[in-house]
Order: C-alpha cells, then structure tokens, then sequence
C-alpha cells in the first residue's frame, strides 16, 4: 500500500516536474521567435482560453433570445385564436341574422333584439329576464322568439327591463297545430319541467312532427316553431290524449332573443 502511495507521490511530482519544463522550453522559444509569430501565438492562447466562457455566454444568451421569441410565438397565436373565435361567432351571428330577415318579410312585424340578462331561481326556468323595456316601446304580451324557434312572451314590462315567461312554465298554454297534418293541439309544461302537448286521440299526429304556432289565442302570430314530437301514447278510450315533445329553443342556452312588436289581439287575463 506504501509503495502505491510512493508511486503516485513520483507522478504528481514528475507532472509537476515535467509542466515546470514545458513552460521554461515555451518562454525559451518566445524569447527568440520574430514579433509576428509571438503575436499571434498569444492571440491564438488568448481566443483559447476565452472561448468556453465566450460560448456560454452566447448560449445563455440564444436562449434566453429563444424565450423571448417563444412569449411573442404565444401572445401572437393567442391573439390569432381570439381573431378566429370572433370570425366563427361573427360567421354564426350572420347566418341567425340572415333567418331573421325571413321572419321579418313574412310577419311584417318590427323585431327588436334582446339580451337575456337574469331568469328565475330554482331547479326549472320558467321566467327570464331581458334588458329591453318601456323605453324600448316594448309591451305586455308581445311574443319572444329566436331564430330556433319560440321561447315565450313578455309577461311584466319596467322602464329598462322586463320578464318573459317561458314556455317551459307550468302556467303557460300555446295553441300549435303539426306541420304536416295541420292537427291542432295545445301545449304546456308539466310542474317537472317536461313538455308535453295534448290533442284528439284520434288525430293524425307522430313522433318526429315539427308543432308551430296556429295564430290562435291573439298573442303568437301563425308559423313559428316550437317543438317537435317526441313521443306520442294514443288512448282510444278517452277524448284527449298526451304526447312528450322537445323544444326547439333550449332555454339554457339562450343568451339573445328577438321581441316581436305585435300587439296582442286580444288577452284572456288570468287571475293572479
């Protein structure tokens, strides 16, 4: 064990011995070597000696020049997700537009758009709220719709705002008659919110049937779309016969709807 340590305590010392030479042959040499070759000897040992810390530097600095560029990479792709959300939205609320002007010519009836800005606690929607009211000429009764179909009618007018209730209340009776079969039939909601239509059991209705308004009962005028039948369970025995349906218009995902100026033809006033 001695004699390695010996013989590592020699090579440390013959390294030391031999770098010591090395160096007094280097300063020999530049003693006698012309000017020009001393220069540019020393220029090669210089750029050498500098160059590691040089390239760490550079690199540091690449990458941080990469992060910058990666921030601005990010900023520009968000700016142009934010530029092609707006043009899907703006390509959605043309074409709703365009089918506006639709109702418009075929009712010749003003339309006014609205924004829903409230509607009424609990588990089921019967009633929102609208930011439209007396200052803009709107009026009890007048219908709300969208270009889905039908939502409801206006049932308290305020000065800035008023309250629409919806089909899905429990209260509310709309008259609608089957594209197909022109077979009339009323339709209402039960307390669970599911909507139902009641007509003849011996009328020529099925599932898949699209239900407009029929123009009866003075508030809706003829042809809007409501619901498309469900479900329909036929009982010979009895009179009337219930049937489920599907509104059009889902009212939890209603953000805009359009107010039919109309006025009411006539109101069956209920008692409150």
């Amino acid at each position: 064990m001695k004699f390695f340590q010996y013989i590592v305590r020699i090579c440390k010392w013959a390294r030391g011995a031999v770098v010591f030479a090395l160096l007094i042959c280097f300063s020999l040499y530049m003693q006698f070597i012309q000017v020009k070759y001393k220069q540019n000897i020393t220029d090669f040992l210089l750029s050498s000696v500098f160059f590691l810390p040089q390239s760490m530097v550079s690199s540091v600095m690449h990458f941080g020049n990469l992060g910058t560029e990666n921030i601005a990479l990010k900023k520009e792709n968000a700016k142009l997700k934010l530029e092609l959300d707006l043009t899907k939205e703006y390509a959605i609320e043309n074409e709703r537009l365009k089918r506006l002007l639709f109702f418009e010519h075929h009712w010749n009836y003003p339309i006014f758009l609205t924004q829903i800005i409230g509607h009424n606690p609990g588990p089921y929607m019967t009633t929102v709220v609208v930011n439209s009211g007396q200052a803009d000429s709107i009026l009890y009764g007048m219908p709300v719709f969208t270009t889905n179909g039908l939502v409801g009618k206006v049932s308290k007018v305020f000065s800035g705002h008023s309250m629409v209730q919806l089909l899905s209340d429990p209260n509310a009776r709309t008259s609608v008659i089957a594209q197909r079969s022109r077979v009339l039939g009323m339709l209402f909601s039960r307390e669970n919110g599911e909507m139902q239509i009641q007509v003849s059991s011996y009328a020529d209705m099925i599932a898949g049937d699209t239900l407009v308004t029929s123009g009866f009962g003075g508030i809706y005028p003829k042809g809007i779309p409501v619901a498309v039948v469900k479900h329909l369970e036929k009982n010979n025995s009895e009179v009337l016969s219930n049937g489920s349906v599907e509104l059009l218009q889902h009212i939890e995902s209603l953000e805009e709807a359009f107010i039919i100026r109309k006025n009411p033809e006539w109101i069956l006033w209920e008692e409150e």
